[in-house]
């Protein structure tokens, strides 16, 4: 009996603590998110976009087009680079660009004109960390 008592308040341990989390406040800090993608329909054939990393610190990141072409990015602190694909372009001739974490989850995200460099910024926000900006369609 003593080890189900146990047991019991265990869960119930554990149930409490999940539902305190779920009382804490969001964070504050919100970079854009872009879910739709432009409408219509892109060139097709190859596209070269030039990145350029104007943050104080390493980002990683990728370039998609509107058939799923794609590939990943590392910059180090004020480096550049070409990345060129062939498919087709989003509306607006325009790619996804995606900063993401270390772990690859996304942290910002927009559309870009492929015709025009990528120049990714961020600044500190005042409650901790990064808000992230792009030159986004």
């Amino acid at each position: 009996m003593t080890r189900l008592r146990a047991l019991t308040l265990t869960l119930l341990f554990l149930v409490s603590l999940g539902l305190a989390a779920c009382e804490e406040a969001p964070p504050t800090v919100v970079n854009r998110r872009d879910a739709k993608a432009p409408p219509g329909d892109g060139q097709t054939g190859e596209v070269c976009v030039l990145v350029r990393n104007r943050t104080p610190f390493t980002i990683t990141g990728r370039v998609q087009l509107k058939t799923r072409e794609r590939t990943s990015f590392r910059l180090s602190r004020n480096a550049r680079t070409k990345i060129c694909l062939v498919g087709t372009l989003y509306g607006q001739d325009t790619v996804s660009l995606v900063v993401t974490n270390f772990m690859t989850m996304p942290l910002f995200s927009c559309y870009v004109r492929f015709d025009q460099s990528i120049d990714i910024y961020a600044r500190p926000h005042p409650d901790g960390g990064w808000l992230y900006n792009a030159p986004c369609a």
